[in-house]
């Protein structure tokens, strides 16, 4: 998030810094509401599990959102930094590869949302 918003605070498109466009600034800021959030649930489930409680439920919710709020946070990401955001051996581009892997290993999304609704 801080290297895309680094890049559109910089970056000039469409008549002006692509930053100062008001739907840029709220597409960043709803990408790091979802982080915080997920990180939250993330601490949460760690407290349960410090606890000795069954964080099984929570832990598998936490690995579900987790990985699907990186997905779409980097999406955007890429998205913001246009052509540069596929070119191999950028930042961003390697982000974007590491980041898919998230909602794969260590269980699926779809393995992760059976583990919640088995305890629902």
């Amino acid at each position: 998030i801080e290297l895309t918003i680094d890049h559109l605070k910089s970056r000039k498109a469409f008549g002006g810094v692509l930053w100062d466009k008001q739907v840029t600034r709220h597409r960043m800021a709803w990408a790091q509401t979802n982080v915080d959030a997920a990180r939250e649930l993330m601490y949460r489930a760690a407290w349960l599990e410090e606890q000795g409680a069954d964080s099984v439920r929570m832990v598998s919710e936490v690995k579900a959102l987790a990985g699907e709020t990186a997905k779409e946070v980097i999406d955007d990401c890429v998205q913001f930094h246009g052509g540069m955001g596929y070119i191999a051996e950028t930042e961003v581009e390697r982000l974007y590869r590491d980041t898919r892997i998230q909602a794969i290993g260590g269980g699926a999304t779809e393995v992760m949302l059976e583990e919640v609704a088995k305890r629902l």
